[in-house]
């Protein structure tokens, strides 16, 4: 038997606006074009993809499009597209989720014959190749929006078929432990073990992840970033099946889609005295960014969150300073790819004035007369720092492989510690 491979996208979100995107950037055209541009662009990507691949299906699991925005744009763009793999015989099998129920569809479009839109009650479709059934894909769609049903009991392997022909399940639901997300449709993964089906191609968790491995079990989370919190490339999955003469394995490889990443990175500005030094670890941190992307990221939008103690910690929290660094990063928007700092989450923290810490009558005050009395006298240094690192030298995991700080190493852990004292200890 030769392999099946299918193409397993969800999540399209067609049309939907971007969010968290502040009035400044509607100023940078361009770059505005590529963000509301940016989930049909993955379509493009997607139907592209399957021409070069010849997958023998598509399968898409659900909220393609946002039943608010009801967008004729976006359902005109997926009829074309599945036209295209029409002309390839390359079938497609769409179930409908949560943002995208039967009820929000418009009925006027008429589908090319190789699309078969799932109904609201379970169904099995063929897929045939030179004569004979290679695949049974088993699909349902949600009626409504607000759909509490379990419909992964509704499906079951159809036995009549040989254990040779594959037979993979379509839904978008809420497997019980996957993330924060509403529960729509919601199951246990039992429930679709208990089917018996091969594979499951899921829709609804915007995290790409595999749930089983035998039978197959996955998100392929969505094809574009829609927020801050979407980070780093987003896309489909191009999956594998093969029979071993028992059970189907299936080996799925990861093909980004998305021209517009979300990240988050750090910025440590500890003992960074000059804005001067502060803008260019910005720009370094930036760049550094853009550097960890692919080739199919066009535009990257970046949050950085400030952290270490220093002189600059006043200014860095007055919003006018903020904006006068991330007007600073402007030219940005023309690199390649397109680099916005979308904000800077300041939370830096001023320096340890040791001469006041010294008199204060309190648990910080205590800690740093203690500490600046290791200062002044190594052996009281060692007869402390000694005992407290002891347990970590001993423990079975690490004994052998570290070796004891010496002097040097010790006193710089004595700074960090005073860092750390006045962090947790001082009043915020």
């Amino acid at each position: 038997m030769d392999a099946v491979r299918y193409i397993h996208a969800a999540d399209l979100h067609l049309d939907t606006p971007f969010q968290g995107l502040s009035r400044e950037a509607a100023r940078e055209g361009h770059l505005t074009r590529l963000l509301q541009n940016a989930a049909g662009a993955a379509l493009e990507r997607l139907i592209r993809l399957c021409e070069a691949e010849r997958p023998h299906f598509l399968v898409l699991a659900g909220d393609i499009y946002n039943q608010e925005q009801r967008s004729v744009k976006a359902q005109l763009q997926l009829r074309d597209g599945c036209a295209r793999l029409q002309k390839l015989g390359i079938p497609v099998f769409i179930a409908h989720g949560n943002h995208d129920p039967l009820s929000s569809r418009l009925t006027s479009v008429e589908w090319p014959d190789n699309v078969t839109v799932f109904g609201d009650v379970t169904e099995r479709r063929p897929v045939v190749r030179d004569g004979r059934t290679v695949a049974l894909v088993h699909g349902v769609s949600h009626a409504r929006q607000q759909e509490s049903r379990n419909l992964a009991r509704t499906f079951s392997r159809d036995e009549t078929q040989d254990d040779a022909v594959f037979q993979l399940g379509v839904l978008h639901c809420a497997v019980e432990g996957q993330s924060n997300h509403e529960r729509y449709a919601p199951c246990a993964l039992s429930d679709l073990l208990d089917t018996r089906l091969d594979a499951w191609a899921l829709g609804h968790i915007h995290e790409r992840c595999v749930l089983h491995r035998t039978p197959f079990i996955a998100y392929s989370g969505n094809t574009q970033g829609l927020h801050i919190n979407e980070q780093g490339p987003r896309g489909c999955l191009s999956v594998t099946a093969t029979y071993d003469g028992s059970a189907w394995v299936c080996r799925e490889k990861f093909m980004p889609l998305s021209s517009v990443q979300w990240w988050k990175r750090p910025l440590d500005l500890n003992d960074v005295a000059t804005i001067d030094e502060a803008e260019q670890r910005l720009l370094t941190t930036l760049d550094d960014a853009a550097r960890e992307t692919g080739p199919e990221c066009e535009a990257l939008i970046v949050r950085v969150h400030c952290t270490g103690r220093t002189p600059l910690d006043s200014l860095l929290r007055d919003p006018a300073a903020q904006d006068d660094l991330t007007e600073r990063t402007l030219h940005l928007t023309s690199a390649s790819p397109k680099i916005w700092l979308k904000d800077l989450i300041v939370e830096t923290r001023p320096p340890v004035d040791r001469a006041e810490y010294l008199q204060r009558e309190d648990l910080l005050g205590e800690a740093m007369r203690l500490m600046e009395s290791m200062r002044g006298d190594p052996a009281l240094l060692r007869s402390i720092a000694g005992p407290a690192l002891e347990p970590l030298f001993r423990h079975p995991r690490f004994r052998g492989a570290l070796d004891a700080p010496d002097d040097e190493e010790t006193r710089r852990l004595l700074d960090e510690a005073e860092r750390l004292c006045a962090d947790l200890l001082e009043a915020r």
